[in-house]
């Protein structure tokens, strides 16, 4: 396996070369069978029993790649009750077991005027093993009461966030513009306009820091935009993962290097 690079191979062909246990956190944002895609037909299966067997062919290998006590993260959407029935099929593989869901939520975008707008997606998420390493020191949040309402001593340290996230600006990401171009979008305020689906980085980078240690090994088995890649290298970790569309990887690869040299020239100056 070379560490910080991207594959362009369908992912099950792709899982098939990586070692049993060798993967210290699995973060990917499969396609969710919407038909969101662009047009590209990549987002849409002939039936949901087709898609569910398929997804639980990638994700059986993704937890036999993984480490013990390291999590497995997928996100997915409750626009239908497909990701439900997946997370039941998940619930029957053996060694894995069900932790709390990240649900994120997020304010823009087109809305219809009849309901409420669905505005949040979730990632399940299922540790390899009944314990599994949580960094809780490099998520703490400022907390809103900062005293203990029953000694009145004050907090010295932050508290660690619930699994609800809304979205909060990018002030505290070093983030360039070049990698991140702020434009309305559907489900991220930082997108790079050619990908239908790209995840926010922050939130990304927040699951990276609390679920794997500096310099381990993360693994996207759909790493479209490129932006776990990112993610984790604003993380210090290394990443590896498989992109089977050719434009998108070219164009992921190229935002990665795009990241690598202005952040090499800011260390410079």
């Amino acid at each position: 396996m070379k560490r910080n690079s991207i594959t362009n191979k369908d992912c099950l062909k792709y899982l098939k070369t990586i070692p049993d246990n060798s993967i210290d956190l699995v973060l990917t944002d499969p396609p969710y069978n919407i038909g969101f895609d662009g047009g590209k037909g990549w987002d849409k299966w002939k039936t949901e029993q087709e898609y569910l067997d398929w997804c639980m062919e990638w994700s059986s290998e993704c937890i036999r790649v993984l480490k013990d006590n390291r999590m497995f993260v997928v996100w997915g959407t409750l626009k239908t009750d497909t990701f439900l029935r997946y997370k039941l099929d998940l619930n029957k593989i053996d060694g894995i077991f069900s932790q709390n869901e990240i649900i994120w939520s997020y304010n823009w975008g087109g809305r219809g005027k009849d309901n409420f707008a669905r505005k949040h997606e979730y990632a399940w998420c299922y540790s390899k093993g009944k314990e599994f390493l949580f960094n809780k020191d490099d998520v703490r949040i400022e907390r809103k009461v900062t005293k203990n309402i029953r000694t009145g001593i004050g907090h010295t340290m932050g508290t660690i966030p619930t699994c609800v996230w809304c979205e909060q600006p990018f002030e505290n990401l070093q983030i360039p513009t070049c990698v991140m171009q702020k434009n309305n979008h559907t489900t991220s305020q930082e997108f790079c306009g050619w990908h239908p689906t790209t995840k926010n980085i922050e939130i990304l980078e927040r699951i990276i820091r609390a679920y794997s240690n500096e310099n381990d090994l993360v693994l996207d088995i759909f790493m479209g935009s490129g932006s776990t890649a990112i993610a984790c290298k604003l993380s210090n970790r290394d990443y590896i993962g498989s992109e089977l569309d050719q434009d998108y990887i070219k164009k992921a690869r190229a935002r990665i290097k795009s990241y690598d040299r202005i952040n090499t020239l800011s260390a410079i100056l």
